[in-house]
This record gives structure tokens, sequence and C-alpha cells, in this order.
């Protein structure tokens, strides 16, 4: 059974400016104990209305911009106040004094790799050091270039939306090398 199926848990934010993790409740959570009991919202940590009526009303409109209010709320550092990153729920962070560990995270995140999982997995493989960085790159690399191979070289009537994967694979092969540039590492 999934860790994560029968408890709530809180995602890991993480200020890459000041090398902090904090959690967060999810968005779902916060909307399931507004229907539950609390029947208030707090938006931007001023204002807090009553939003009961609309959930038993089913005043659709306003429960939808209840909901994307929640859902697309901007979690800021309590420190320096600049956007967080949400990495997961099986992420793990690093120490404040590793910094080459958190260039790698804030790296790994850049490209796409974030630790949301239902737990079974765990994280799976985080490289601890800039050898195993570039290794991990270069292995990336060459499979997105392997899964961008397969959709180009296969008919339309295999994938109806084979344009819109290879672009899909592209960008990530951009992101990837981009990433493998900026550490100076050679990929070709």
């Amino acid at each position: 059974m999934c860790r994560y199926a029968g408890k709530t848990y809180k995602s890991h934010f993480v200020c890459f400016r000041c090398r902090k993790s904090f959690k967060q409740t999810h968005s779902s959570d916060i909307l399931e104990r507004i229907r539950k009991d609390k029947n208030f919202h707090k938006i931007s940590r001023v204002n807090i209305r009553n939003v009961s009526p609309i959930f038993v009303k089913k005043e659709q409109d306003q429960l939808e911009k209840v909901i994307s209010e929640i859902e697309n709320r901007e979690i800021k550092c309590p420190e320096c106040s600049s956007l967080m990153a949400d990495l997961g729920l099986d992420f793990k962070a690093p120490k404040k004094s590793a910094a080459k560990e958190w260039k790698i995270v804030e790296s790994l995140y850049r490209i796409g790799k974030v630790f949301h999982s239902c737990g079974c997995e765990g994280p799976g493989y985080i490289p601890q050091n800039l050898k195993d960085y570039e290794e991990y790159l270069i292995d990336r690399l060459e499979m997105y270039k392997n899964y961008q191979s397969v959709y180009q070289n296969s008919f339309e009537e295999d994938f109806s939306d084979k344009m819109e994967r290879v672009i899909y694979w592209s960008q990530k092969i951009i992101r990837l090398q981009d990433e493998i540039l900026r550490y100076g590492f050679d990929f070709r």
C-alpha cells in the first residue's frame, strides 16, 4: 500500500537562496479542511472570509474562485520572501552548510526533477557530488535522446500526438544541455 494514501502529509517547499526547507499543507487538504469544519479561507495572511455558504449553496463560480486562490497560492520564504519551490513529499533537504549539494538540488529542480511520488519507491537517485552529477546528467541526456528518437522514428498511426511527444523530449533535452553547459561538463 502506498505510504501517503492513509494519512495527510505536507509537501516540502524549498528556498534556494536561504538554503532552507519548509513543509506546507497541500491545497487539496486545505480545501478538505474548509469543507469539513473550518468554514474560513485566509487570503494573503490578512483577510479572512466565511466560505461555508459557497460549499452549501453550490455556487460554482465562487467555489471555483476559492479553489483557484488556494491551488495557485504562492508560497514565499519566511526569511527572504522569495518564491519557494515545491519539491514534493519525498524530498530530504541537505544541511544548510552543504552548499554544493544545494546547488545540485537547485539544478535538479531546473531540469524538472522533483520528489513527488506515492511513497512506494522513495525519491530515487540523488547525486551527492559534482562528478556523480555529471554522470547523472549525461545518462539522462542519452536516455532523453533515445526517447525522442523513438517518437521521431514512429508513425502517426502509432502515436496520434507524435509531434507533441517529440517537442516534449526536445525541450527536456535542451534544459539538460543548458545545465550541462552551466556546470562546464562535456556532453559531446
